[in-house]
């Protein structure tokens, strides 16, 4: 009866994305939980799984994340800024400053988002090893695929902790009440665990195409594993294993950079060729469609004005608008007050910094879809990994491996679809001096994923920081535990140095 009970209470609290299934999200009323829709022979066991796979898809979109990403990946760096008004927004202040510590209020959302999808993860894992033993409609097969996802899916959140923290509290299953808080793992022995995971659910996972012909959008494909792999290997700086993955990528046919790079982060080209690791959200009011909830990563970051598009938050510095002057992107990655889109003309608040991030607008046909009405932009998809930045990650390998033809090959791919019809931007790099080639590459890293995950991280690895105003060396390479964690562990976790 507990048992029983407890499926049903999972059930009415489960958390509806598009990863759920076309069959699920065909049947009135769309997107939604309505117990009508199901007889009881359907409701326990696969909804359950899926109930806590969908829990730990739309963490990812959860306002902890939302609010604390842009700040921990963009705003530290100086080619982002906090944005907004001088006194909106505090929390994000200090790591624009560099002055956070153990107690900032922002790096302990970031540090609980992930945790809580890993306690999601866990659960789906628990309940996908167990399928056979409460329902043997489920095949083994389709037992290993949810396994597979969400092993792929708490990889790649012990990844973002690492790169953010270091070593880390390692949870591999559901804790009982009687467990305590894990110490602190050695990063390199999570690592070990991650990699062996993601290689077994590799061959249990779909392509995106596959997904895509079946309308199952928004679940991690074959290349999302071999991403998170790949981007391991590079953080290990094991060029040779990180070039292995990558070739995997670009060998499988199942993504490419034929999307304009103006139209990457439109709706059309959701889960497109470009997609490698993408989250889902949806809102259709005329379609009683909405896995967005109240979505926020669009909003948090939108032109603050007219028309509002949001708070304002990690805009494009002026650093970075003076040194991607004449990038074919600029337009792609930079709004402008005053800009004409669409017919209309923007006009920023009377904020510090009038320039927003370009990424997370979505067009006004877009707007006016679906009785939207809104210029929020809760539908727009974050995407957590895209291929041009595999493509680069495979360039880098390359040109420390000293294979600067393929090096030159790879940057050139990305370069090309950057340039579009504007034959004389952009020039070929055509230099055997590998230190050249490294300094490209990483300012093509920069350019191609501004504000988005990986500027602050890349010069953290590279040993850039001196590019980075207010950094502390010795200290800011990672985030403090948050004190709050510590406290809550009693002592068992513990603080990284110079906190």
């Amino acid at each position: 009866m507990k048992r029983s009970l407890y499926i049903v209470a999972c059930i009415a609290l489960l958390p509806v994305v598009g990863s759920c299934g076309k069959e699920f999200l065909e049947r009135y009323p769309h997107g939604q939980w309505y117990a009508e829709n199901f007889t009881a022979e359907e409701v326990p066991y696969k909804i359950l799984i899926e109930g806590e796979l969908a829990n730990a898809y739309v963490y990812q979109h959860s306002y902890d994340f939302n609010a604390s990403a842009p700040c921990l990946h963009c705003i530290s760096t100086d080619d982002a800024d906090k944005g907004s008004t001088a006194s909106d927004m505090s929390w994000a202040k200090i790591i624009d400053a560099h002055t956070w510590d153990a107690s900032a209020s922002v790096v302990n959302q970031y540090y609980v988002a992930w945790y809580n999808v890993i306690t999601y993860c866990n659960r789906a894992i628990k309940y996908a090893e167990a399928a056979g033993e409460f329902d043997s409609t489920i095949s083994q097969e389709e037992a290993d695929y949810y396994k597979a996802q969400a092993l792929t899916i708490r990889a790649h959140a012990y990844f973002r902790l690492i790169q953010a923290f270091g070593d880390v509290s390692y949870v591999d299953h559901v804790l009982e009440q009687d467990e305590k808080t894990p110490a602190r793992s050695n990063k390199d022995e999570v690592y070990a665990q991650l990699i062996t995971q993601l290689e077994w659910s590799i061959p249990h996972l779909r392509t995106r195409a596959a997904l895509v012909a079946d309308g199952d959008l928004g679940r991690v494909s074959q290349n999302s594993a071999r991403a998170i792999l790949a981007k391991i290997y590079m953080y290990q700086k094991d060029w040779g294993n990180c070039r292995v993955w990558t070739d995997a990528i670009i060998k499988s046919g199942d993504n490419d950079l034929t999307t304009p790079f103006d139209e990457i982060w439109t709706e059309k080209q959701e889960f497109g060729p470009e997609s490698v690791y993408e989250i889902d959200l949806d809102y259709k009011p005329s379609l009683s469609i909405n896995s967005a909830g109240n979505h926020q990563w669009a909003s948090i970051q939108g032109f603050r004005g007219q028309p509002n598009g949001g708070w304002g938050m990690n805009g494009p510095s002026a650093l970075l608008r003076k040194d991607m002057e004449g990038d074919p992107r600029y337009l792609a990655t930079v709004l402008s007050d005053g800009e004409v889109r669409d017919g209309v003309t923007f006009k920023s608040a009377a904020v510090p910094n009038p320039y927003y991030n370009a990424k997370v607008y979505a067009p006004l046909y877009e707007q006016q879809m679906y009785n939207r009405n809104t210029a929020a932009s809760q539908w727009l998809n974050i995407r957590m990994i895209r291929y041009s930045d595999i493509v680069l990650m495979q360039a880098e390998a390359s040109c420390e491996l000293n294979d600067l033809t393929d090096a030159k090959e790879k940057l050139e791919m990305v370069r090309k679809r950057a340039r579009g019809s504007n034959a004389s931007a952009l020039p070929y790099i055509d230099t055997n001096n590998q230190a050249e080639l490294r300094e490209a590459i990483h300012t093509e890293r920069r350019f191609e994923l501004a504000m988005e995950f990986e500027r602050y991280f890349d010069l953290v690895r590279w040993g850039e920081t001196d590019k980075i105003t207010g950094f502390v060396p010795g200290v800011q390479e990672l985030y403090p535990i948050p004190q709050r964690q510590i406290d809550a562990s009693n002592g068992i976790l513990t603080q990284n140095p110079g906190y």
